[in-house]
């Protein structure tokens, strides 16, 4: 009896494990890097609002672990897979660091290649790690070198800082930030480089200007940024959809949209299903062989991640219409999918949960191997790439239309037919009617 008894309960201890270990794994998990003597973790009475703030939103949503940057046992990979859905690293007041492997450029580039979040936190009288200022720099993000801030005389606030506004310093289009909320603001600018895949999400003014604490003039070697090009808060989405977020202060972490664009929560859509199809025969989804001049339909079904739940997308400005390209080696087809309206992805349900764009287009005239493809890239925005190849055939013999079905060719047809009359009456004339009994004469 007492065995049977121990081994309910050891059954029931492994029952309540494993199911303790199913949940955490399924919560995304985020590591924070921290420097004691700038951010104290364990002294959260010493925090700012801004740094407190946010990890009390991690600690909502993730299973947060702790690390300081001389750790050197930190490690963002579990053999080749990566530990953590998204990384933090608050501002640190030394370059060389203990957990200089960890944190070193190609630990990093390989973290975000393998889709995980990063979020970077500068401040003025910080400095960046070695490793990491080199990981930001091949990415094409420059932020100031330690005491540099941003300054701007025409729109200052009390104690040095700028005053922002939603007007000179809100960059338009990306949809990440529509307001800021701590207008003061104390902290370095970055320059960015051409790569397409980085947008600014906040900027200087046209006033604004980056340079060393307490120098009174302007010098070539003592600034950093001038006007515009001067950024405080950056963001970079790989192709793969991995983000990367920097911000130039901690008070810019008062606005929660820029943590919620870098981990995944804001601006992130989603193809529920991707089809084509003939117009003759709408039932055959998805067919491997096209005849050319065929009416074809193509379908997708788009949803958005807003506030944990997925809604249908609906794409309401001109400039970020989806757009399709039927393609052999360049576009033969280029079109604009059309909107239909919010449906329903599943079968049965009554959640409209995706909105539905279509375009309906004819076959070119042209047989090859043709691909479907889908390349809708918005500063912002999830990347929604999708790539169907089909094959598109010549006609048959038997699928030529005959000549009575072509109009133009009926021109032809009743002069060949006048042709074979008037040869036929000409004979008819040459033997019967023209031919006379004449008589042959003796000479």
């Amino acid at each position: 009896m007492v065995p049977r008894l121990f081994l309910s309960v050891i059954f029931a201890l492994v029952s309540i494990a494993s199911a303790l270990s199913s949940v955490d794994l399924a919560t995304p998990h985020a590591l924070v890097i921290y420097d004691p003597k700038v951010n104290n973790l364990n002294e959260t009475e010493s925090l700012s609002t801004s740094v407190s703030g946010l990890i009390n939103s991690l600690e909502n949503i993730y299973v947060v672990t702790y690390k300081t940057y001389d750790d050197e046992n930190i490690n963002l990979f579990y053999e080749d897979a990566v530990r953590f859905d998204h990384l933090v690293l608050l501002p640190s007041s030394k370059k060389a660091i203990g957990a200089k492997d960890a944190i070193s450029q190609h630990k990093l580039l390989n973290f975000i290649n393998q889709k995980g979040n990063v979020l970077v936190v500068g401040s003025v009288t910080s400095v960046l790690p070695d490793g990491l200022r080199t990981f930001l720099n091949e990415l094409g993000i420059y932020p100031s070198p330690k005491n540099f801030k941003l300054i701007d005389h025409f729109n200052s606030a009390e104690g040095g800082k700028v005053k922002l506004s939603d007007e000179l310093n809100v960059v338009k289009g990306n949809g990440i930030v529509s307001s800021i909320k701590n207008t003061e603001y104390e902290g370095s600018a970055a320059l960015i480089s051409n790569n397409e895949y980085i947008f600014p999400i906040i900027k200087s003014s046209a006033t604004g200007f980056s340079a060393k604490k307490d120098i009174p003039a302007i010098e070539q070697d003592t600034t950093w940024t001038f006007g515009e090009q001067g950024f405080l808060a950056v963001g970079l989405q790989a192709l793969n959809n991995a983000r990367l977020t920097w911000v130039g202060s901690e008070s810019l972490l008062d606005n929660e949209e820029l943590s919620q664009w870098a981990f995944q929560q804001k601006n992130v859509l989603r193809l529920k299903f991707v089809e084509h199809y003939k117009s003759e025969a709408p039932e055959i989804r998805n067919p491997k062989l096209y005849r050319i001049k065929d009416q074809t339909i193509y379908a997708i079904g788009v949803t958005e991640l807003v506030n944990g739940k997925w809604v249908p997308y609906e794409v309401t400005e001109e400039e970020n219409q989806i757009q399709l390209s039927f393609k052999l080696l360049d576009p033969y087809q280029r079109l604009d999918l059309q909107p239909l309206g919010p449906i329903a992805s599943t079968k049965g349900s009554e959640e409209l949960d995706a909105f539905l764009y279509f375009a309906n287009f004819t076959i070119p005239d042209h047989h090859g191997v043709f691909t479907f493809e889908l390349n809708y890239k918005r500063n912002g925005l999830t990347y929604l790439v999708d790539k169907k190849v089909v094959t598109v055939r010549h006609l048959a013999n038997d699928e030529y239309k005959r000549s009575w079905d072509i109009p133009n060719a009926w021109l032809y047809v009743a002069s060949a037919f006048l042709v074979t009359v008037a040869w036929f009456l000409f004979v008819v004339n040459y033997i019967y009617v023209g031919k006379t009994d004449i008589k042959k004469k003796n000479i």
